[in-house]
């Protein structure tokens, strides 16, 4: 299978990456190898190009994201309007096709096989495109026709292998939102902070879907995820949203314990949360009698390991796209 992924062709918003096209990216070149040919080229995925690259041009700063490709110049990036005019391509994917969508013309001008993926934290579909190709919108609040729901998945190499846990945080210490707390500077740091915590803040920002959520479940850490059962169904439709609802519900109380003026922000805060702060406030919890008395946790968080492994990875990100498309087709 020859499959052709038109990336970003100019960084956004002073940016090179974009999480949406490079984890897609990702999965179809671990599916279908070097058949896949990323052009004009996500050079900053790859470990033999990116090494001098300022992480400071990736958002995020490139953590689970980058060095995540090899082979960059084993790829034939040649003659790619000649191939496509040939149709040499089984499928054309147009991996950030809001920002790019170069040579589309010409593709279906030669009856190419078309995807088209908007990985933008909005909720606009683009009408211009959105007959041109099987449409994949990431923060999809209702039905549209002919566009289908996408989401976030993760490289399965980061997810975490050890099975043992020793937290030392019931809380993350990490805030989403709170910059002075975004102290960590590498990847090794920042995957430590989730792995030593029972729980993990989390909540939707300019989007729901969040690589974020995806971090704290492939560390082995639970989402505390603020208004989770607000998601629109159509949003985020791998996720395991009502087991990690369920989880959060019955244990809110014990997020009382925390200062809710430095965990929540304002639309989170309520007369409930602010009371039961003071009474909680001189409360100490020990991690290991806690763990204790709610062994299920321990259920959860290996259930959730598990499904993350079976379910949020790149690879099945990849197989579903093309999945779908060949099921429309017939």
């Amino acid at each position: 299978m020859k499959i052709l992924f038109v990336g970003q062709k100019n960084s956004h918003d002073g940016y090179l990456n974009d999480y949406m096209g490079d984890l897609l990216l990702h999965g179809l070149r671990e599916v279908y190898g070097n058949n896949v040919i990323d052009y004009p080229g996500s050079w900053h995925l790859y470990e033999s190009e990116s090494k001098n690259l300022d992480k400071n041009r990736l958002w995020g700063k490139g953590i689970t994201t980058s060095n995540i490709l090899n082979d960059y110049n084993l790829i034939d990036r040649s003659d790619i309007k000649k191939k496509i005019k040939n149709r040499f391509f089984d499928y054309i994917i147009y991996g950030s096709a809001r920002r790019n969508n170069y040579l589309l013309e010409e593709a279906i001008n030669y009856n190419n096989k078309i995807i088209l993926v908007d990985g933008e934290d909005d909720n606009y579909i683009e009408s211009k495109i959105l007959n041109k190709g099987l449409y994949f919108k990431r923060e999809l609040k209702s039905y549209h026709k002919n566009v289908l729901p996408i989401s976030f998945a993760i490289p399965k190499n980061k997810i975490l292998k050890s099975e043992s846990f020793n937290p030392n945080s019931l809380l993350s210490p990490l805030v989403p939102g709170r910059l002075k707390t975004y102290i960590y500077k590498d990847e090794l740091s920042y995957y430590n902070m989730y792995q030593k915590s029972i729980f993990s803040l989390t909540y939707k920002k300019a989007g729901w879907d969040c690589l974020r959520h995806y971090e704290i479940l492939m560390n082995g850490s639970i989402p505390f995820f603020l208004d989770l059962g607000e998601c629109p169904t159509l949003t985020m439709t791998n996720f395991p949203k009502k087991i990690i609802h369920d989880i959060n519900s019955k244990f809110e109380d014990i997020f009382e314990y925390y200062n809710p003026f430095r965990i929540f922000k304002k639309k989170y805060l309520n007369l409930k949360r602010i009371n039961n702060f003071f009474t909680f406030k001189f409360k100490k919890i020990n991690l290991d009698k806690f763990l204790s008395k709610n062994e299920e946790l321990l259920d959860y968080r290996y259930k959730l390991l598990i499904y993350t492994k079976n379910n949020l990875i790149t690879e099945q990100l990849a197989k579903y796209v093309i999945k779908k498309f060949n099921e429309i087709e017939k």
